[in-house]
């Protein structure tokens, strides 16, 4: 941690440049003559324990005039997205938040502003400081101060007592008050300990059995931010699992609760299907970090690109699939001749994470992202117990990239972590790698350079075979297209023959 000189009362100086950003400037100059912006939050807390700055650059501001025309301004003069949300209830101090996004590669961005009242700035200030989550977030600086190039010195207001929570790796609430106006408060508080590797409190965790209920209550919308959040860290599976020892994952989701009822999922598994949920999270993580180890540099290359709710991506919704892959077997667990069976859990899964989902607002296109992976979760390992048979034909690898192509990368990766959460062998993960990479060969030698437009128009289908425009021209034509792809048909003559021997189905 930074040095910290102390004064009496609640302020502290520190170096000013420490806390300095080139964007501030930005801010500076569009800020209106005679208001205030103070930097306040994690930004203060993260440059006093000294930590590297990253890639997600997260800024809270406060100023003391209209935080959206300040945010419009700057979202203009640095180029980037401007959005507003309203934070609804009796006790919020800052209703309006105004949002900067500004992406620029690596680097994301996000700069949220807010606005205090009060004819005494400074006593506002205190005041706002107070009604904050944590000790460790109740500090902020005059971006004034900052800014003053010259000055040794910048003041810290800090009436909570931040400062020296930090020196002894505390993670303190404010008061529990605060965590009850806001209950996602309790989410932010695992996910701050792990990331800043600071302790919690016995009051916070008291206050987490006693009242975690009362998440169930908070918009669905600012749930799905921290959780995403939460996912973005690299051992983000060490905050699932303390949300879940703690209750609060279930809270959330009460889907999770029937995950204790299998206590034995079949010889194949080592652990209960909790536990081997809370392993595949964790794996993930790691799996994700080392992805140029597993998978192909070209397969790799769009991953991450998907943007989710502003300054996410598709690796968050990966790991959302590795909570929920296995959500459905407690629903479809049977016991035939003495053997343990879940026989369609991955289709019912897809189709429970599409509810879930829209009850957490997740939006529609991340929902079906989430769910055709639960959905088609297993088809590696489908395809793995083919390859050692000896059965993976080049029809069922065709079949796998017609239908999976989109999400390929991301179901190898899932594949390895799960199979990692369930114990596997290294004969076994080492026979899913091959087939990983017996299927990308076979991508990169065949299944790119075979045709994949319809080698005969609608108009052609209709004429060859007699029939009206209707249904059976589609039918015939996605045929053709699947038989293409297959390399079963490869000119034209082939598809007319193709399509003059298909079997239409039997009309209902």
């Amino acid at each position: 941690m930074q040095e910290v000189i102390f004064e009496k009362g609640i302020k502290h100086t520190a170096h000013g440049l420490n806390f300095y950003l080139s964007y501030f400037d930005d801010i500076a100059r569009v800020l209106p003559r005679d208001e205030f912006c103070f930097v306040v939050g994690g930004w203060v807390r993260d440059r006093l324990l000294g930590e590297p700055v990253g890639y997600h650059i997260d800024v809270d501001l406060l100023v003391s005039c209209d935080p959206t025309k300040v945010a419009m301004d700057f979202a203009n003069l640095v180029g980037g997205a401007y959005f507003e949300f309203e934070k609804k209830g009796l006790f919020i101090k800052r209703p309006t938040i105004a949002t900067v996004i500004l992406r620029l590669p690596p680097y994301k961005y996000r700069f949220d502003f807010a606005q205090i009242k009060g004819k005494d700035i400074e006593k506002a200030l205190i005041e706002d400081l107070l009604s904050r989550d944590f000790t460790a977030n109740a500090m902020a600086v005059s971006i004034d101060d900052v800014l003053s190039i010259g000055a040794k010195q910048t003041i810290i207001y800090d009436p909570a007592k931040g400062i020296e929570d930090l020196e002894k790796g505390l993670l303190r609430p404010v008061s529990l008050k605060n965590l009850e106006e806001d209950p996602v408060r309790m989410l932010r508080g695992f996910r701050l300990s792990v990331e800043k590797d600071l302790s919690l409190t016995e009051d916070f965790y008291e206050f987490v059995k006693k009242k975690g209920h009362l998440i169930k209550k908070a918009p669905a919308e600012r749930i799905t931010l921290e959780l995403l959040k939460i996912l973005r860290h690299s051992h983000s599976g060490k905050v699932i699992r303390d949300l879940y020892k703690h209750g609060l994952l279930e809270a959330i989701f009460p889907e999770i609760e029937r995950l204790r009822e299998v206590s034995f999922q079949g010889d194949h598994h080592l652990y209960p299907l909790d536990e081997h949920t809370l392993r595949v999270i964790e794996s993930i993580d790691e799996v994700i970090q080392e992805r140029e180890r597993y998978i192909d540099a070209e397969l790799l290359k769009d991953l991450g690109s998907m943007h989710v709710h502003g300054e996410f991506s598709d690796l968050e919704l990966l790991k959302l699939s590795a909570l929920f892959h296995d959500i459905a077997k407690p629903h479809t667990f049977e016991l035939k001749n003495g053997k343990v069976t879940f026989y369609n859990h991955d289709k019912l899964g897809a189709s429970m994470v599409r509810d879930i989902g829209k009850r957490l607002k997740w939006g529609d296109d991340a929902a079906e992202f989430v769910s055709k992976i639960v959905e088609h979760h297993l088809r590696p390992f489908y395809l793995r117990e083919s390859l050692k048979k000896g059965q993976l034909t080049d029809r069922g690898k065709a079949k796998f990239w017609r239908e999976c192509s989109d999400i390929a990368a991301h179901l190898f990766l899932h594949a390895i972590a799960d199979a990692i959460g369930s114990g596997d062998s290294k004969e076994e993960i080492d026979d899913l790698l091959k087939t990983i990479k017996e299927l990308v060969r076979y991508k990169r030698e065949r299944y790119d350079k075979l045709p994949t437009k319809a080698l005969l128009s609608g108009r052609e289908i209709m004429d060859i075979l007699g029939i009206p425009e209707g249904p059976m021209v589609g039918y015939v034509k996605r045929a053709l297209e699947e038989a293409q792809i297959e390399g079963a048909v490869r000119t034209k003559e082939e598809a007319i023959e193709f399509i003059k021997n298909i079997t239409f189905p039997a009309q209902s």
